[in-house]
């Protein structure tokens, strides 16, 4: 609890955009190399902070969920980093305690032993890389675990609401709703994509700016064609793609890969839409994993949203890659975070391995869920 984040420095992000959006600035407008020429200085928005940014060349993607609670945080310990991470400590907190209360609440509604709620409630990535070092992955599971919970007791409008509300945190709910309008039905559907949709306009409404949304895609698409780290398809293809033309081939290749991957959601909802009414979170499941698969990056954090989900699959090999994902701490070894590829390869091969194992293993199972 009263720990420095170890294993990751993104927090010095949330302490600059929440001390921005204390002092009346909006954190999506301005690079921050552009608050250090300011003639009047904003307080606690210094040249120390500034060298601790692993990203001080991109705007903010942090969407206005994360924004609130930094800017919560900053308010309650204004000149204090360490106050300000206790604060959002004590928040992803409370969000996994009300993550364990849905999980337990809808591990009874599936009818599956409750006991499964230890597998995310004391996973040790979870632990670490939520509560620990800060990922707001935690306000996403709650809302998303909070939005499956409420559509199960027919509370559509609210549902929708709740599931704005993890969007909010991070866009990565949005690739589940090609399976929620299979599992609900063009007109159910509409009703609860109103409820997300204006739920996010009434979000993203005090940081409104014609700069915002170009700004915020100018990083998105910088994320997909710069970023790589821990990745496996992307890899192989890397690598193809350097012996081929002899360069690192990411400018096309991440966008081409973010391309198949909405190209195959779609494609696995429309197979599959009349035969949601059981398995809706085997079916987010997969969702999650095929962008897993073919990202770029997949930071550790990443993963725990798939933890939370494979509680209610017969599948484990999110728990297995949930604890094999260490060896990308690998790279934190070096001073310029260089990664080794063998380690990596020894990752997916573990993950792929047992994923294939337990398919086969399952044959029977996804077979009578596909006819």
């Amino acid at each position: 609890m009263f720990s420095w984040p170890s294993l990751s420095d993104d927090y010095f992000r949330f302490i600059w955009d929440g001390r921005l959006r204390v002092a009346g600035e909006n954190p999506f407008l301005h690079l921050p190399s552009y608050y250090q020429t300011l003639p009047t200085p904003i307080p606690g928005i210094n040249l120390e902070l500034f060298k601790h940014l692993n990203s001080p060349h991109y705007y903010s993607v942090y969407p206005p969920v994360s924004q609130f609670v930094f800017a919560f945080s900053a308010w309650i310990a204004p000149e204090s980093n360490w106050g300000m991470v206790l604060s959002m400590r004590f928040i992803i907190l409370m969000a996994e305690a009300a993550s364990i209360v849905f999980l337990i609440k809808l591990l009874q509604h599936y009818h599956i032993p409750v006991s499964r709620v230890a597998w995310y409630a004391f996973n040790p990535l979870v632990i670490v890389e939520l509560t620990g070092n800060l990922h707001f992955e935690a306000l996403l599971i709650c809302g998303l675990l909070g939005s499956i919970y409420l559509l199960k007791r027919h509370k559509l409008l609210l549902s929708g609401a709740i599931l704005g509300l993890a969007i909010g945190v991070k866009m990565i709910p949005l690739i589940f709703m090609p399976f929620l309008l299979a599992h609900l039905g063009w007109k159910k559907f509409l009703v609860f994509a109103s409820a997300t949709g204006f739920t996010l306009c009434l979000l993203f409404l005090p940081f409104l700016s014609q700069a915002l949304f170009q700004n915020i895609g100018q990083s998105l698409n910088l994320y997909f064609q710069k970023f790589e780290f821990n990745a496996s398809v992307y890899y192989v293809f890397r690598w193809l793609g350097s012996l081929v033309l002899g360069y690192n081939t990411i400018g096309v290749l991440g966008p081409f890969l973010s391309l198949a991957t909405f190209v195959t959601i779609m494609a696995a909802a429309y197979q599959n839409r009349n035969r949601f009414n059981q398995n809706l979170l085997t079916y987010f499941l997969l969702a999650l994993s095929i962008y897993l698969f073919l990202a770029t990056t997949v930071h550790p954090w990443y993963l725990t949203t798939l933890v939370a989900l494979s509680v209610f699959t017969p599948f484990r090999y999110a728990l297995v890659w949930s604890g094999i994902a260490v060896f990308s701490y690998a790279a934190y070894q070096t001073q310029l975070y260089q990664e080794n590829l063998y380690v990596i390869a020894l990752e997916y091969i573990v993950v792929y391995g047992w994923l294939i194992w337990e398919i086969v293993k399952n044959r029977k199972l996804i077979t009578s869920s596909i006819h």
